[in-house]
C-alpha cells in the first residue's frame, strides 16, 4: 500500500474499521497518517455522511518519502496463541506490622490525656471535638472518638517499642511531635465536616446573613502536619471506600521516616550553604582588609616621596643660611638665636627625612595579615 492508497481508505472507511482490516491499533493508524501528512476526517465527518449532508475532502499534501509495508493479518484469527501478560516490577511495599486492638487495653499516657481531654471538651458548631488541656493533636466527632485513641495508641505504643520518641511539646496543646533523627514532625487526626444545609436569619442593608449547619463526614485522616519545601512526600491519608486508615499505618510510619530523611538532608544542606557562607565573607573580608592595608602602604609611600622632597629644601635652606652666616660672622662666632635655629632646623629635617630610619623594606599584605585572625579586623 502506498501514501495515496492509504489517503483513500480513511477518507472511505472510519478508522474503527481499517484497524480491524489491517491489523492495527486506532491511535497507530493515526500516528502513522500523522508522520505520513495524510489528513484524517475531522470530528462528525461520517455522521454527516450518514445524514446526506456535503463534506469537504482536504487534498493529499506532497510527501514521497514513505511507503507502508502490509503484515499478514492475525487479529481475527482465533486459533492464535494467548498472549500472557508481561511480568510487572510492583513497588516493595513497607511492612512494619502495625496493627490496630480491637479494646483499649494499659492505654499509652499520650493516650489518657487525650481521652480525658476529650471527656471535659463540648462538640462545636462543626460537630467535632478536640482534646481539651492538651492531647494528641485530634479533630474527630463523637462517632468517630473510640476508633480515633484506638489508632493514637498504636501508634503511640509502636514509636516507644522502636525507640522513637513521640511527645507533647507544650502542656497545655494539643501538638504532637516524633522525632526521628533529631527530626521533629508534627503528626494528627482529623475528621472533615460537610455542608448539609443553611437558614436565612437575617436581612440588613442589602446583605444576607445566614446560619450554616454542618455534618461530620465520618472519615477519618492522618496527617503530617510538617511544612516540606519542594518535598513530594505523602502527607495525607483518608478513609477510602474500601480501606480504612487503620489499614495505611504502616504506609504513614514510612512516609515520617521519609520526611525526617528529607528534613535531614535538607538540614544538612543548608549547614553546608551557611559554611560555604560564612567562608565566602571571610575571604571577602579578609580581601578588603589586604587592600585597605595595600592602600595604606601606598599612601604611606607618598607621604615619605613629599616629606624626603621637603626634607632636601629644607637642608638646602639651611646651607643657604649657614653660607650667609659665614660671610657676616668671620670668626664663625653665632649668635645664640642663629646657633638655635639651625640646630632646630635640622632636627626638623632630618625627621622629614624617611631615610633617617634606614632604607625602606616592603611585605604584601597577604603576609602581614593572616586570615585566621580577620575576627580582629
Amino acid at each position: 500500500m502506498n501514501r495515496e492508497q492509504l489517503y483513500e481508505e480513511v477518507w472511505s472507511n472510519p478508522l474503527t474499521k481499517l484497524s480491524l482490516k489491517y491489523n492495527l491499533a486506532t491511535y497507530k493508524l493515526k500516528k502513522l497518517c500523522d508522520t505520513l501528512l495524510v489528513p484524517l476526517p475531522k470530528v462528525g465527518h461520517w455522521s454527516k455522511i450518514a445524514f446526506g449532508k456535503k463534506v469537504d475532502v482536504p487534498p493529499l499534501p506532497a510527501y514521497n518519502r514513505c511507503r507502508l509495508e502490509p503484515r499478514d493479518s492475525t487479529f481475527l484469527n482465533k486459533k492464535t496463541a494467548p498472549i500472557l501478560p508481561t511480568k510487572i516490577t510492583v513497588k516493595k511495599k513497607f511492612t512494619y506490622g502495625i496493627k490496630v486492638k480491637k479494646n483499649l487495653t494499659k492505654p499509652h499516657p499520650i493516650t489518657v490525656k487525650t481521652r480525658d481531654g476529650l471527656k471535659r471538651c463540648k462538640t462545636d458548631e462543626y460537630g467535632m471535638k478536640k482534646p481539651w488541656g492538651g492531647g494528641f493533636d485530634l479533630r474527630v466527632s463523637k462517632v468517630n472518638e473510640r476508633r480515633a485513641l484506638l489508632i493514637i495508641d498504636t501508634l503511640c505504643k509502636w514509636f516507644e517499642k522502636n525507640n522513637i520518641k513521640i511527645h507533647l511539646p507544650f502542656e497545655r496543646s494539643n501538638t504532637t511531635e516524633v522525632v526521628i533523627d533529631n527530626q521533629r514532625i508534627r503528626i494528627k487526626i482529623e475528621e472533615k465536616s460537610k455542608l448539609t444545609g443553611k437558614t436565612l436569619t437575617e436581612r440588613w442593608s442589602g446583605y444576607e446573613y445566614y446560619t450554616r449547619e454542618y455534618t461530620p463526614t465520618e472519615q477519618l485522616a492522618l496527617v503530617i502536619d510538617n511544612y516540606c519545601w519542594g518535598c513530594s512526600i505523602r502527607k495525607v491519608w483518608r478513609d477510602g471506600k474500601t480501606s480504612k486508615i487503620e489499614e495505611k499505618l504502616d504506609e504513614f510510619v514510612a512516609a515520617l521516616f521519609q520526611h525526617a530523611e528529607y528534613e535531614k538532608a535538607r538540614e544538612l544542606r543548608l549547614e553546608a550553604e551557611r559554611i560555604e557562607r560564612e567562608k565566602q565573607q571571610r575571604l571577602k573580608k579578609y580581601h578588603d582588609a589586604c587592600t585597605k592595608l595595600e592602600q595604606e602602604m601606598l599612601n604611606d609611600l607618598v607621604q615619605q616621596s613629599k616629606n624626603a622632597t621637603y626634607s632636601r629644601e629644607l637642608y638646602k635652606y639651611i646651607d643657604e643660611v649657614k653660607q650667609k652666616a659665614k660671610l657676616e660672622y668671620k670668626n664663625a662666632e653665632y649668635p645664640e638665636g642663629l646657633i638655635n635655629w639651625i640646630s632646630w632646623a635640622e632636627n626638623h629635617a632630618r625627621e622629614l627625612d624617611p631615610l633617617s630610619k634606614g632604607l625602606p623594606t616592603y611585605r604584601k599584605a597577604t603576609e602581614i595579615i593572616d586570615i585566621e585572625d580577620m575576627d580582629k579586623y
